[in-house]
């Protein structure tokens, strides 16, 4: 029974225990609960609760196989599993809900249970609350009565499946209803965004469609609801047939033109299978669950749009891992040293375990990869699974010993660093191809056995090599009969790990032009960002303005182009501002901001800010940029657009962000202004990163410890999260007290918390130092481009009459090498 006006359950767990030993006590995980009541097959039981376990007294001990039936009467108000929310004096038009979350191990903090993912049973939620709202739980609805104003519902899930997947969720809710082959889908959403609800969930059938063709196994439920709720502490929850949703993904037309929830609902979607189905035995293992449903976005991706989406998200989870080791550390997917185990749940248990799978689709082929799936999925359906269930699964569908893969990708940490030098040998007709690991291999990191595919054009014809490396440096020879016109190591991005290609830029530029991979002109397009020549300027500038091109080798143009700041590159950016698709117009702009103190794109970005545009990420973009550049005067402008409303805020982020690169001491307090409780929850998150740039040229960082204390403490938990988050760019030890005394409900936000102590107790780098290095590198890579143009020019002028004498033209070359 919930009660919303004070926040509280009351309520009857009975659970059925069956004996596989003989017991004469029942422990269940019972975190906050009050137990008033316990009884055994009816019968009143003595018990003991610690307050976070409850033990039972049998009336006699079962033996082996017997069986009997425990229920525990309790109430709470609990802090964490069960939410209960509605509006106060902040957000008045927040509506009444109440909806749970349980994993990990959050179940036992609103029903008593043996909080495994192990512990599979059945289940039934039968839930009572004001008739004005609904529910909705696991599997299906077999009783709904209403009497004096109260609501009863009563759902049963007749197949098994483990704690932290039940879920009731209470309110207010408009429902729209589909099908999926012979499966019912429901849709439950805020009254009002039926239409924002319908462009999230559109293609939820071909989703489940396509997840039978991989799995090989149809959609194991009775049937599957998403719905979309306030304030949800996660994107989404994967529980056993009813996904729930945060609200704040529901979106307009206009943030439809470049705006997607897809990766989200196709992940939690796979989660019914992987997660839900077959469940990780603990949470070390809990890869199985998220690495799994996170490669099969990319699956999906595959399926409903094409592999150039596909490869591009797939590399957007390998720089989240990379970025994850760079700044933060290395482990093995599967560990067990932790604190909490919401530790594990990081961008080694979701991205790299999603790309271990895709090493092992690598390894095998894409057939075989199918098959092994489908064999892991049915031999272990209901049930749970460890690594080495995985393991053997390929190895009996596909006859490959995978065991290496796993003990270098998931039992050690880390990942190889190839660093990879390309020379074509004319006199011998050969290509050369050096391979080294870079890797440290003192801290547990192997030296991994891979293999590295490279492709070869001459003359128009491509060969495809693949490369096995077993030792820490190789050099390949490949018969390679005329000077190649592209070299394409690793064309789609395969590799788990990072890869640093040395080869001629002339390469680098073909490949930008006719590479048949969008991912090797992606990788094109960011390689001649570092190179700055007249012809690598214009080849970037060609791809950006060719339309049919793939929009993230487009981006990467205009990426590299900001990153070289030449008067050639800014004209060519400046000329594709009005470019049609929105994502490409969106790294044009934040290109733009590379170009500081410039009065003619400060102006055109101005523009952009002052006009809008019909991409809310776009006009974030150029109010971001626009900061970056530094232009005089432009603070109300950013101000008064940090006020527009936009999806998920956008465009006020994108406007803090901007107040925050001026580094103008008057921006501090319209920064910290934002940062109350009642602004806009996305708003919010922005202002405290600000702050924290902002308070050192501000010389009011003693304020911003001040306020960050107290936001360590914000009902909103992503708020705290950002504040711990902001704490090293802050750099100021006066705020260890309070990360360290404060209290935190969320494991996430405890773990954050730790990450900023010993940030500060390390003595990170502050935010003005690292800005002001940063200034001092771009100031000399212009003036290594500059040098490098001047040397272009020079060789590509036309040679010397033949009357000029040898060492005349050896003093010319000497002159153009000095620059």
């Amino acid at each position: 029974d919930l009660d919303f006006p004070q926040r509280a359950i009351t309520g009857t767990c009975t659970t059925r225990v069956s004996a596989v030993r003989t017991v004469s006590t029942v422990t269940f995980d019972a975190v906050d609960l009050d137990v008033t009541d316990a009884r055994v097959d009816g019968r009143p039981v003595p018990f003991s609760n610690s307050g976070a376990h409850v033990r039972v007294e049998l009336p006699r001990a079962l033996e082996a196989g017997q069986a009997c039936d425990v229920a525990l009467a309790y109430r709470a108000s609990p802090r964490r599993g069960l939410y209960f929310w509605g509006p106060d004096a902040g957000y008045p038009d927040r509506p009444v809900q109440a909806w749970t979350q349980g994993q990990d191990i959050d179940a036992r903090c609103w029903f008593p249970c043996l909080d495994s993912p192990s512990q599979k049973a059945t289940s039934e939620v039968v839930a009572t609350f004001p008739a004005n709202m609904t529910s909705l739980s696991n599997g299906v609805l077999v009783s709904d009565v209403t009497e004096g104003g109260r609501r009863t519902q009563h759902h049963r899930m007749a197949q098994p499946h483990a704690p932290y997947l039940v879920t009731l969720v209470v309110g207010e809710f408009e429902e729209a209803t589909d099908t999926a082959g012979t499966t019912p889908l429901r849709y439950l959403f805020p009254k009002g965004r039926r239409e924002d609800a319908l462009r999230c969930v559109a293609r939820t059938p071909q989703m489940v469609a396509a997840y039978e063709s991989i799995t090989g196994e149809p959609y194991p439920w009775s049937g599957y609801a998403q719905v979309f709720v306030t304030e949800f502490i996660l994107g989404g929850m994967e529980h056993t047939t009813a996904t729930t949703l945060v609200d704040t993904v529901l979106h307009d037309a206009r943030a439809h033109l470049d705006y997607t929830v897809e990766p989200l609902i196709s992940h939690e979607l796979a989660h019914q299978w992987f997660g839900d189905l077959l469940t990780c035995r603990d949470w070390p293992h809990g890869w199985l669950n998220e690495g799994f449903a996170t490669y099969f976005e990319v699956l999906w991706k595959e399926r409903g749009d094409d592999r150039d989406e596909a490869d591009h998200h797939r590399m957007v989870f390998l720089d989240a891992y990379l970025s994850e080791v760079r700044e933060r550390y290395a482990r093995p997917i599967v560990a067990r040293k932790f604190q909490a185990p919401m530790d594990l749940f990081d961008g080694h248990l979701y991205e790299k375990g999603a790309l271990v799978l895709h090493e092992l689709r690598r390894r095998v082929g894409d057939d075989l990869f199918v098959r092994a799936l489908r064999h892991y999925v049915a031999r272990h359906r209901h049930g749970v699974v460890e690594t080495v269930d995985l393991a053997r699964a390929f190895e009996e569908a596909t006859g490959h010993n995978l065991d290496p893969v796993f003990d270098q990708y998931v039992f050690a940490p880390g990942h190889p660093e190839l660093k990879v030098e390309v020379r074509y040998e004319a006199d011998d007709a050969r290509l050369r191809i050096a391979v080294r690991q870079a890797q440290r291999t003192d801290t547990g990191i192997p030296v991994f056995r891979l293999p590295l595919d490279v492709v070869v054009t001459v003359n128009g014809q491509d060969t495809r090599h693949r490369l096995e490396l077993t030792e820490a440096e190789h050099r390949f020879h490949l018969p390679c009969p005329a000077a190649p016109s592209q070299v394409r190591v690793d064309p789609r991005r395969d590799v788990l790990g990072a890869l640093d290609v040395d080869k001629a830029v002339g390469l680098w530029r073909e490949e930008l032009l006719a590479a048949p991979e969008a991912r090797a002109r992606t990788e094109a397009a960011l390689a001649l960002g570092k190179d700055g020549g007249p012809r690598s300027v214009e080849a970037l500038g060609r791809a950006l303005e060719d339309t049919g091109q793939f929009w993230a080798t487009r981006a990467a143009c205009a990426k590299s182009l900001g990153r070289l700041r030449t008067p050639e590159a800014r004209a060519r950016l400046l000329g594709a501002l009005d470019t049609a698709h929105p994502r490409v117009r969106r790294a044009v702009v934040a290109a733009l901001g590379e170009f500081r103190h410039d009065a003619q794109v400060a102006g055109r970005l101005r523009a952009l800010v002052e006009a809008g545009d019909a991409s809310y990420f776009v006009e974030a973009e150029a109010a971001r940029a626009l900061g970056r550049v530094r232009a005089p005067d432009i603070l109300p402008l950013l101000e008064a657009a940090a006020a527009r409303p936009s999806f998920q805020d956008a465009i006020g982020a994108g406007a803090m962000d901007g107040l925050a690169e001026t580094q103008d001491a008057a921006a501090f307090p319209v920064a910290v202004a934002r940062t109350a409780y009642g602004q806009p929850t996305f708003l919010r998150r922005a202002a405290v990163s600000a702050v924290a740039k902002l308070a050192e040229v501000a010389n009011r960082k003693r304020e911003a410890v001040d306020l960050f204390a107290q936001l360590l403490r914000d009902p909103q938990f992503r708020v705290q999260l950002t504040v711990c988050d902001a704490a090293s760019t802050l750099g100021d030890r006066r705020l260890l007290p309070a990360l360290e005394g404060t209290t935190f409900s969320d494991p996430r936000t405890r773990r954050y918390a730790r990450e900023a102590v010993r940030s500060l107790r390390e003595g990170a780098p502050q935010a003005r130092e690292v800005a002001s290095l940063r200034e001092e590198l771009d100031a000399l890579k212009q003036e290594t481009r500059t040098l490098r143009e001047k040397l272009e020019t020079l060789t590509l002028r036309p040679e010397a009459p033949a009357s000029r004498t040898k060492p005349a033209r050896k003093r010319a070359a000497k002159r153009a090498k000095q620059g």
